[in-house]
């Protein structure tokens, strides 16, 4: 049976405590719709771009954050894998337990057309240093399975169990590629069986991006102490803690704006103009000749009656005329 050893230090104990101060703001502020939308696309633009730089799989942000908007036809693959592993989440999140053959289906997805289809959710049949063997590998995830579904692992916050969980499959690399990525997924499923989501908030791949050699290092010292997780969860709680400290400044801000937007009559808008709204949040600027990307299948008058009523309202600013116009956010 796999027991692992910790101490929840004053650091681990602190970093929680800001987090769940940070979630207890998130839950009472009230934002616009539409900027809570953007929290979300910046956060998982952020997630798979840091994932697959750390895969060795580098994807321009900018290409990531365009293929989840629809703005790309040819989306990489990469990208639509994790869009998908990422939408399993809640669903096998609701699960009483969580089995082995959750974490194979998730590798699998983020695997899928990239790998043979043997290869896809399959443990890797090669040595590696420093890894459990290939034949030792399901043995030891399903003992770690039945951890995770123990008492000792439910009493335990939801942040410890998921770190446990997700350095195990860290550091034995049961799959053939993807197991940073799968690890991190299989983080979200602690968390969402335990009723703990972070809404798609909060992502802290791009701290272990960020933080790459203290990563390792701190990885490294998991057996270098005895198998002792103290360590480890000062780490991720530490990154969990900034990433919401963060979150909560910025929709502090948004508050402010969502409270004259509801004061002024701006918060009104139609599902066109939130598209609109966030097109300029992403990219900055709109111009005519973007009408047929941002709205396929709308005419352009159409558009046009939408963006003057932005303008009306004082939301958004135009310069130039007729074909050579371009709007931003006011």
């Amino acid at each position: 049976m796999f027991f692992p050893e910790f101490t929840v230090t004053q650091k681990t104990l602190k970093n929680i405590g800001t987090i769940e101060y940070s979630r207890a703001i998130a839950d009472s502020v009230k934002i616009l719709p539409v900027w809570e939308k953007q929290l979300r696309k910046e956060s998982l633009t952020a997630r798979i771009y840091s994932l697959l730089k750390i895969e060795g799989t580098g994807i321009d942000e900018q290409i990531i954050k365009a293929s989840l908007e629809g703005f790309i036809e040819n989306k990489p693959q990469e990208v639509i894998n994790f869009d998908n592993a990422l939408r399993s989440v809640r669903e096998i999140g609701r699960k009483l337990e969580l089995e082995e053959i959750d974490i194979k289906y998730v590798n699998q997805t983020l695997t899928g057309r990239l790998m043979p289809k043997t290869k896809q959710g399959a443990y890797r049949t090669v040595k590696k240093t420093g890894r459990p063997d290939p034949g030792e590998i399901l043995a030891k995830i399903v003992t770690l399975f039945d951890w995770l579904n123990s008492l000792d692992a439910r009493e335990n916050h939801p942040l410890i169990t998921a770190a446990i969980l997700s350095a195990e499959i860290l550091r034995m690399e049961p799959f053939e590629n993807f197991n940073q990525s799968t690890a991190s997924i299989a983080f979200d499923l602690v968390l969402e069986s335990y009723g703990y989501s972070l809404g798609g908030l909060i992502e802290i791949d791009s701290y272990f991006l960020s933080s790459r050699k203290e990563f390792e290092e701190t990885l490294v010292e998991i057996e270098k102490n005895n198998f002792d997780y103290t360590r480890w969860l000062e780490y991720v709680t530490h990154g969990f803690s900034t990433k919401t400290y963060n979150l909560i400044e910025k929709i502090k801000l948004l508050e402010k704006d969502t409270k004259i937007a509801r004061a002024t009559g701006r918060v009104k808008v139609t599902e066109r103009q939130e598209r609109i709204i966030e097109y300029l949040q992403d990219y900055g600027l709109l111009q005519n000749k973007d009408f047929p990307v941002v709205f396929p299948g709308i005419s352009e008058d159409t558009v046009l009656r939408d963006l003057k009523s932005l303008l009306d309202r004082k939301i958004i600013k135009k310069s130039g005329s007729t074909k050579s116009s371009r709007y931003e956010l006011s």
